[in-house]
Protein backbone atom coordinates (compact mmCIF):
# COMPACT_ATOMS: atom_id res chain seq x y z
CA UNK A 1 0.00 0.00 0.00
CA UNK A 2 1.58 3.33 -1.04
CA UNK A 3 0.04 5.87 1.22
CA UNK A 4 1.23 8.14 3.98
CA UNK A 5 1.56 6.10 7.13
CA UNK A 6 2.66 7.05 10.60
CA UNK A 7 4.22 4.65 13.06
CA UNK A 8 4.42 5.00 16.83
CA UNK A 9 6.79 3.14 19.11
CA UNK A 10 5.76 1.60 22.41
CA UNK A 11 6.67 4.61 24.51
CA UNK A 12 4.29 6.78 22.49
CA UNK A 13 6.90 9.51 22.27
CA UNK A 14 8.68 8.32 19.15
CA UNK A 15 6.96 8.55 15.83
CA UNK A 16 7.86 8.22 12.20
CA UNK A 17 5.97 9.63 9.28
CA UNK A 18 6.54 10.19 5.63
CA UNK A 19 4.55 11.44 2.72
CA UNK A 20 5.32 8.47 0.49
CA UNK A 21 6.02 5.75 3.05
CA UNK A 22 4.19 2.44 3.19
CA UNK A 23 2.66 0.54 6.07
CA UNK A 24 5.36 -2.10 5.63
CA UNK A 25 8.04 0.55 6.11
CA UNK A 26 6.22 1.72 9.24
CA UNK A 27 6.19 -1.81 10.70
CA UNK A 28 9.88 -2.19 9.91
CA UNK A 29 10.64 1.14 11.60
CA UNK A 30 8.90 -0.09 14.78
CA UNK A 31 10.80 -3.39 14.72
CA UNK A 32 14.07 -1.44 14.30
CA UNK A 33 13.19 1.15 16.98
CA UNK A 34 11.23 -0.73 19.62
CA UNK A 35 9.56 -4.05 20.25
CA UNK A 36 5.99 -2.80 19.93
CA UNK A 37 3.90 -0.02 18.49
CA UNK A 38 1.28 0.66 15.85
CA UNK A 39 0.92 1.97 12.30
CA UNK A 40 -1.81 4.42 11.41
CA UNK A 41 -3.03 5.81 8.10
CA UNK A 42 -5.34 8.77 8.49
CA UNK A 43 -7.57 7.90 11.43
CA UNK A 44 -7.38 4.12 10.84
CA UNK A 45 -5.07 1.77 12.70
CA UNK A 46 -3.55 -0.50 10.05
CA UNK A 47 -1.92 -2.94 12.44
CA UNK A 48 0.38 -3.35 15.39
CA UNK A 49 3.75 -4.76 16.32
CA UNK A 50 3.98 -6.80 19.52
CA UNK A 51 7.29 -8.35 20.56
CA UNK A 52 8.58 -7.63 17.03
CA UNK A 53 5.69 -9.61 15.47
CA UNK A 54 3.76 -7.66 12.83
CA UNK A 55 0.01 -8.08 13.16
CA UNK A 56 -1.49 -6.49 10.07
CA UNK A 57 -5.22 -5.93 10.49
CA UNK A 58 -5.86 -6.86 6.85
CA UNK A 59 -5.22 -10.44 8.05
CA UNK A 60 -7.26 -12.32 10.65
CA UNK A 61 -6.42 -10.69 13.95
CA UNK A 62 -8.70 -12.46 16.43
CA UNK A 63 -7.17 -14.54 19.19
CA UNK A 64 -9.08 -16.32 21.95
CA UNK A 65 -9.12 -19.46 24.06
CA UNK A 66 -10.24 -22.52 22.10
CA UNK A 67 -10.21 -20.78 18.69
CA UNK A 68 -8.75 -23.02 15.99
CA UNK A 69 -7.78 -19.97 13.89
CA UNK A 70 -5.29 -18.60 16.44
CA UNK A 71 -1.91 -17.82 14.92
CA UNK A 72 0.69 -19.15 17.34
CA UNK A 73 3.09 -16.28 16.55
CA UNK A 74 0.36 -13.76 17.43
CA UNK A 75 -0.50 -15.58 20.65
CA UNK A 76 3.16 -15.82 21.70
CA UNK A 77 3.60 -12.09 21.08
CA UNK A 78 0.48 -11.38 23.16
CA UNK A 79 1.85 -13.59 25.95
CA UNK A 80 5.30 -11.90 25.93
CA UNK A 81 3.72 -8.44 25.91
CA UNK A 82 1.34 -9.28 28.77
CA UNK A 83 4.23 -10.71 30.80
CA UNK A 84 6.29 -7.54 30.25
CA UNK A 85 3.32 -5.47 31.41
CA UNK A 86 3.11 -7.43 34.69
CA UNK A 87 0.30 -9.83 33.85
CA UNK A 88 0.83 -13.59 34.19
CA UNK A 89 -0.20 -15.41 31.00
CA UNK A 90 2.10 -18.38 31.60
CA UNK A 91 4.76 -19.50 29.14
CA UNK A 92 5.03 -17.71 25.80
CA UNK A 93 4.26 -20.97 24.01
CA UNK A 94 1.81 -19.67 21.39
CA UNK A 95 -1.09 -21.61 22.92
CA UNK A 96 -4.04 -19.48 24.05
CA UNK A 97 -5.07 -21.34 27.19
CA UNK A 98 -6.81 -20.40 30.43
CA UNK A 99 -3.77 -18.57 31.85
CA UNK A 100 -3.52 -16.35 28.78
CA UNK A 101 -7.27 -15.76 28.80
CA UNK A 102 -7.16 -14.74 32.48
CA UNK A 103 -4.27 -12.33 31.84
CA UNK A 104 -6.05 -10.83 28.81
CA UNK A 105 -9.21 -10.29 30.88
CA UNK A 106 -7.22 -8.57 33.65
CA UNK A 107 -5.50 -6.34 31.09
CA UNK A 108 -8.79 -5.51 29.37
CA UNK A 109 -10.47 -4.63 32.69
CA UNK A 110 -7.52 -2.39 33.65
CA UNK A 111 -7.81 -0.58 30.29
CA UNK A 112 -11.58 -0.13 30.47
CA UNK A 113 -12.26 -2.59 27.66
CA UNK A 114 -14.89 -5.31 27.69
CA UNK A 115 -13.15 -8.04 29.70
CA UNK A 116 -14.18 -10.91 27.44
CA UNK A 117 -10.73 -12.49 27.00
CA UNK A 118 -10.90 -12.08 23.21
CA UNK A 119 -8.03 -10.21 21.61
CA UNK A 120 -9.35 -8.12 18.72
CA UNK A 121 -8.38 -4.74 17.28
CA UNK A 122 -9.06 -2.70 20.43
CA UNK A 123 -7.10 -5.03 22.70
CA UNK A 124 -4.23 -5.30 20.21
CA UNK A 125 -4.10 -1.52 20.01
CA UNK A 126 -4.06 -1.15 23.80
CA UNK A 127 -1.32 -3.77 24.07
CA UNK A 128 0.73 -1.91 21.46
CA UNK A 129 0.46 1.41 23.31
CA UNK A 130 0.78 0.17 26.89
CA UNK A 131 4.01 1.23 28.56
CA UNK A 132 6.24 -1.22 30.39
Amino acid sequence: MSLAAKAYSCNGRSSWSGSSRTEKEGYQWIVNTSDKGYVQSGSSICGVVLSNTVIDFSDTFLAKNGYSGNKSSYVASIQRTLACLGYAPGAADGIFGSGTERAVKEFQADKGLSADGIVGKDTYYCLSTARY
